[in-house]
Order: C-alpha cells, then structure tokens, then sequence
C-alpha cells in the first residue's frame, strides 16, 4: 500500500513539475533564467556555446573533450566587439579545442586546465585584436570512446 501511495504522488509530482516550472498554475513563477543567468550575474561575462573535439591518437578516435566556458570582458567596448565576433571567437576556440585535444592532451589522463586555458586565452586576445577578455572555464569533461 505504501509503495502504491509513493508511485501516485511520484507521479503527480512529474506531473505538476513542468506545469509550475513554466508559471501555470497561479503561483508566481517566472521564466527559466538564461544561460548567462544560471552562471553568474555579471554583465561582463559573455558565455560561449559547449565546444567540443575529437582525441585522434595513432589514427583512431580515443574519445571527445568537451568544454564549457565563456569570457570575462570588463570593457564595455570590447565586451561588444566580442559579442559581435562572436563567430570568430567560436571559431579560435574550437581551433584551440582542437589543438590541445590533438596536441597536448594523452589519453587516460586528467585534461590540464592550464594548458588549454593558455591556448583559448592566447586565441581570443588575437581575434579580439588587443587584451583585456578573459578566458573562464567551466567546466572540462573526457568522453572515452567505448569499445
């Protein structure tokens, strides 16, 4: 009886979780926040997209890194040249990404933050033109090919 009694309010829970999430319902819900919103309230923090790359290791596929970062740009006439570049430094970051996973990164170890933080802050100060964006990682993640 008890285990019956748990499924049915699991399952009103589910229920009412996407309803109450997106502000029917009555209650004072409001929208879900931004990404940018979720990591940090800063206005100088500009988030970049989940980059990712393949680990090729004696000519085969090891695995994938995939990273989660933005840029700190306290200038507000940088912070708008980034985000209106922003295709270019997707671009010198995923080329950087790519480097180290290819270059620097062996696999069955821990990724160097260091290490590709220098490569990803050397390639967004040359898009940019000039200093002053600063690289932040979030988060770094090894995928292990299967098999």
């Amino acid at each position: 009886m008890q285990r019956r009694a748990l499924l049915i309010g699991l399952s009103a829970a589910l229920v009412a979780g996407p309803a109450a999430a997106a502000g029917s319902g009555g209650g004072g819900g409001h929208a879900p926040a931004t990404r940018q919103e979720r990591l940090t309230s800063a206005e100088s923090f500009v988030p970049m997209p989940t980059l990712s790359a393949g680990v090729l290791q004696r000519a085969s596929t090891r695995g994938t890194l995939v990273v989660d970062m933005g840029i700190d740009v306290p200038d507000a006439t940088l912070r708008e040249r980034a985000q209106r570049n922003g295709p270019r430094l997707r671009d010198a970051l995923r080329t950087a990404l790519a480097v180290y996973a290819n270059t620097y990164y062996r696999d069955r170890t821990a990724p160097d933050p260091t290490q590709l933080t220098r490569l990803m802050q050397q390639s967004i100060d040359q898009a940019l033109g000039a200093p002053g964006a600063r690289v932040l990682l979030v988060n770094i993640i090894y995928q292990r090919r299967q098999g």
